[in-house]
């Protein structure tokens, strides 16, 4: 996809996004009701924060680029901060206890975090299955050349023997 693209789609999905939350917050049962959503609007804030860096050139283009990806970043900011406050009024907290909103943010970098530490993990197996593959081959080549020049000294000590 085009950045253009993304950053066009990063938008839409988010304001659809709010759209829904803003109608429907008076309805649902549970926060879980609205994770799908809110979750979208995680995702389109990082692809517009993501938009506006690669866009930090020095070309006309880009330069409006880059400040329209930062008015909307702004704009989904505010937002998303309206959607905290309804989300924390809709589900209040006591004084002592974290905001509803508060507990949503945590949650979604703690799911960052683990997506993160998982891919780490899944690359150092690769790395790790991929350097004993290599140590493998090289046991193997080692062993094969080992071999035949057994088998080159055993036919010289037979042609040897079978000269004398």
């Amino acid at each position: 996809m085009e950045p253009i693209t993304t950053a066009i789609a990063a938008v839409t999905a988010a304001s659809n996004a709010i759209s829904f939350i803003k109608s429907r917050i008076n309805d649902v049962q549970s926060v879980s009701e609205l994770s799908g959503q809110i979750s979208t609007l995680f995702s389109a804030q990082k692809k517009l924060n993501e938009e506006r860096n690669k866009k930090a050139g020095a070309g006309d283009l880009q330069f409006k680029g880059s400040i329209d990806a930062v008015l909307e970043a702004k704009r989904l900011n505010e937002e998303m901060h309206q959607i905290a406050t309804m989300i924390n009024m809709r589900w209040p907290k006591t004084a002592d206890q974290k905001s509803t909103w508060q507990e949503i943010i945590d949650h979604h970098n703690k799911a960052l975090r683990e997506q993160k530490e998982a891919r780490q993990k899944a690359a150092r197996e690769a790395a790790r299955k991929q350097h004993e593959i290599e140590e493998t081959i090289k046991a193997v080549l080692l062993i094969a050349v080992v071999a035949v020049i057994a088998l080159g000294l055993f036919i010289f000590l037979f042609s040897l023997l079978a000269k004398a």
